[in-house]
């Protein structure tokens, strides 16, 4: 049976070595300040700070450890069933705090509440009244905005979620429910109690995984193993010439034996896909067979990177047909996806993936962080200029947007989104004879611009009433298998693994067959 934190006020309890404290968020939406100390040492805390500097993040997952100011583990979150949104960077209101933001007169704050509950339970325990040590805010959402400012945001956990944290060592814990109504610290409503108790020694009583938590983010990380191909199909240029394939060759011999060295040593090689063209494979097979034996999947990217504008429809079945015979003797099964080289994609490509019964393309931009039906969109008209201005100045007729299974006959393909702002080659890879390659930019405005992307999705996206979204990257041997890149697609992976649990790594053949599956469900 819980104890109850009154709304506004703060309860203090000894949580042994061993033992384990579940706090309830009983109403929702209510921050719960927390603070620990050493029984034996008021100089030895909980430390905001140092847990920052030791985790090198300021956000924690389930299994995180927290650090005193000793720098030694003093709690571990070992459940969380949240979203995952709680601070380590915000300070404990005070009555300075409040007067800043107008308030006339005496307000509750968490600062005088420790304080008073500290010396009610345990009042040979002595801390200097004039200082009160950062909390853990528990339930509390404190957003980092793109320019580094804080943005209090309403806390994103619900009635009835709770975290539990395991004590490390003895501690003196005190919890304060927070009173901030002058700001959506509680979700703009006023502040309510919570609630907590405390687990026995035993590891068995701890609730691990009652409620499962989700991972809201499907990272669907891609590579496009392009190297000569690409030379000769999209990019072929009538000044090629050898320093042009040679770079070709560094992404077939080097680059790609980078990166699936790096995704080994991150532990998610079997979790990500390589779009590889019918020529990289025939023509770099030991580098190829180093993908497949990694556990990744194998999608198809066209034979010599063909762009669409290149083929007749004829041409195209039978580059089609050539890559997946090409694919099905390197994996021993039919490939299941398929990008169109440089997203170079029409009518009649859509046509023969339904034809072969692929399971998903992910060429479009219909959507930038959601799953959804490839499209059977008529071909838009052009405009001729020659003709009266009568002739083009009426809407384009779009297909509807389906979001029922598709109908009986009609193959069920799959899209899963990817796009330019998603990839590191126009912006990180000279290409001479293609004038939007950039080659360079710093590598850190890519990895920013990509942080912030998901940060905001993070932040603001939700469909059909769920928070979950799809975050592709896509990255090419050729770009960044190279050195000074090998870095930055290392920081990327790390930061996102960073998440924990919130996250969920996947081939794009598991996002497109769990949504496949739920949608035969609403059928």
């Amino acid at each position: 049976m819980g104890v109850t934190i009154p709304a506004r006020k703060a309860e203090a309890v000894l949580v042994k070595a061993g033992q384990s404290i579940k706090i309830t968020n009983t109403h929702g939406k209510q921050v719960v300040d927390f603070w620990a100390f050493n029984p034996s040492d008021p100089n030895d805390f909980l430390s905001m700070v140092h847990t920052r500097t030791v985790l090198v993040k300021i956000s924690l997952s389930k299994g995180d450890k927290l650090y005193s100011t000793r720098r030694k583990p003093v709690l571990t979150l070992v459940e969380d069933t949240t979203p995952g949104v709680h601070d380590i960077i915000w300070s404990a209101c005070d009555a300075e705090r409040y007067r800043m933001q107008g308030y006339q007169g005496h307000h509750d704050n968490c600062s005088e509440n420790l304080h008073g509950a500290l010396a009610k339970e345990f009042p040979d325990f002595k801390i200097a009244q004039d200082w009160t040590p950062d909390p853990f805010n528990i339930f509390m959402n404190v957003a980092i905005d793109h320019r580094g400012g804080l943005d209090i945001r309403p806390p994103l956990s619900e009635k009835g979620d709770y975290v539990v944290l395991k004590a490390e060592t003895d501690l003196i814990v005190a919890m304060s429910c927070c009173p901030q109504d002058l700001a959506p610290v509680n979700g703009g409503g006023g502040p309510t109690d919570c609630e907590y108790e405390v687990l026995g020694d035993g590891a068995s009583e701890v609730p691990r995984s009652l409620t499962k938590t989700k991972p809201r983010v499907k990272v669907a990380f891609s590579f496009d193993f392009d190297a000569v191909s690409h030379w000769l199909g999209t990019g072929c240029h009538a000044d090629n010439n050898m320093a042009d394939y040679s770079s070709g060759i560094f992404a077939g011999r080097v680059g790609a034996v980078r990166l699936v060295n790096l995704l080994k040593k991150l532990d998610i090689a079997d979790k990500v896909t390589w779009f590889i063209p019918g020529h990289t494979v025939e023509t770099f097979p030991e580098s190829v067979k180093l993908v497949a034996d990694s556990g990744a999947e194998v999608g198809l990217h066209g034979y010599s990177h063909e762009g669409i504008y290149q083929m007749t429809p004829e041409q195209e079945a039978d580059v089609l047909q050539k890559c997946i015979d090409v694919a099905t003797k390197l994996c021993g099964k039919k490939p299941r996806g398929y990008r169109a080289p440089m997203y170079t994609i029409r009518e009649t490509t859509v046509k023969l993936l339904r034809q072969h019964e692929f399971l998903y393309d992910s060429s479009l931009m219909h959507h930038d962080s959601q799953v959804y039906w490839t499209p059977n969109d008529p071909p838009i008209k052009t405009i001729d200029f020659g003709k009266d201005a009568s002739s083009w100045l009426h809407p384009t007729e779009l297909a509807a947007e389906h979001k029922a299974y598709p109908a009986e006959g009609v193959h069920p393909l799959v899209e899963i989104p990817c796009g330019w702002y998603n990839e590191d080659m126009m912006p990180l890879q000279y290409l001479p004879h293609l004038a939007q390659s950039h080659g360079y930019v710093g590598t850190r405005t890519i990895e920013q611009m990509w942080k912030d992307k998901f940060m905001w999705l993070w932040e603001n996206s939700t469909v059909d009433g769920r928070d979950e979204f799809i975050f592709p990257i896509l990255m090419h041997p050729d770009t960044s298998g190279m050195a000074h890149i090998m870095g930055m697609a290392e920081r990327v992976m790390t930061w996102l693994k960073s998440w924990g649990d919130k996250v969920e790594f996947c081939k794009h053949e598991d996002i497109a067959r769990a949504w496949l599956a739920e949608q035969k469900e609403k059928k």
